[in-house]
């Protein structure tokens, strides 16, 4: 329960006007330009800046400006001591040397040419090179073979002379003919020891004799026998079929 009195608002209006004097009173304190100012441990320093003018560039004199001669009337004459004395060059004495006698210069001289001497051991031949094949590889002929696979070789082309003598025909209209001849057939054998197809290394001359020759010399490389000198290696042998009717 609140009572209203006039003694009560004269004491609130009393306070107000206290609190109003003390909040002036501080601001002129602290706004006024005298007030001195009490500097703590954690109050930051005062900085204080001064404006000066910025240096200016020193300018460098303009170099002077030769004054330009002023022409004169025709008819008036320039002062002689305005005009130059020409200078004389002192003459140049050259002094002439003789012309250079070109001398010879020899030529340097080249060393002579010693030829090494030949080693006795070196063998005066060339190795023979295993012989190509026909599917890109390289075969062993008695040509480029040594040792046992030289035997070997020998061996097996006298099993298919042997095997291919049984199946040896003389076509008959080579008879009728006359024709004779002499052909060389190759025989290839792979690494697998299978024969390939045999080919005609030369003709007898007569298409119809050379066909005759590859079937006899087929048939007797598929039943010869393969010496073990030559059991894993490719190689190639060639054999003569002679065509001669006084055999017959």
């Amino acid at each position: 329960m609140t009572f209203d009195s006039t003694e009560m608002r004269a004491l609130a209006a009393r306070r107000l006007r206290y609190a109003i004097a003390a909040s002036v009173i501080l601001h002129v304190l602290v706004l006024w330009p005298g007030t001195v100012r009490v500097l703590t441990k954690d109050t930051p320093p005062v900085l204080q800046a001064t404006l000066r003018k910025p240096p200016q560039p020193a300018v460098e004199p303009a170099p002077p400006t030769p004054a330009r001669a002023v022409a004169r009337p025709q008819s008036e004459p320039a002062p002689a001591a305005a005009l130059p004395l020409p200078r004389l060059a002192a003459p140049v004495l050259e002094r002439s040397t003789p012309p250079s006698v070109p001398q010879s210069v020899a030529p340097p001289a080249v060393p002579a040419l010693q030829a090494a001497p030949r080693s006795e051991s070196a063998p005066t031949t060339a190795a023979a090179t295993p012989t190509p094949s026909a599917a890109g590889g390289s075969l062993l002929t008695e040509a480029n073979a040594s040792g046992e696979v030289v035997d070997g070789l020998r061996g097996y082309r006298l099993a298919v002379a042997s095997q291919a003598r049984r199946f040896k025909r003389y076509p008959a209209q080579a008879m009728a003919s006359g024709w004779e001849g002499s052909a060389e057939i190759r025989v290839e054998v792979g690494s697998d020891g299978r024969p390939r197809t045999a080919t005609v290394a030369r003709s007898s001359g007569h298409e119809l004799l050379d066909r005759a020759a590859l079937a006899m010399i087929d048939a007797g490389a598929l039943r010869a026998r393969l010496p073990e000198s030559l059991r894993g290696k490719a190689f190639a042998v060639v054999l003569p079929v002679v065509f001669n009717l006084d055999d017959q």
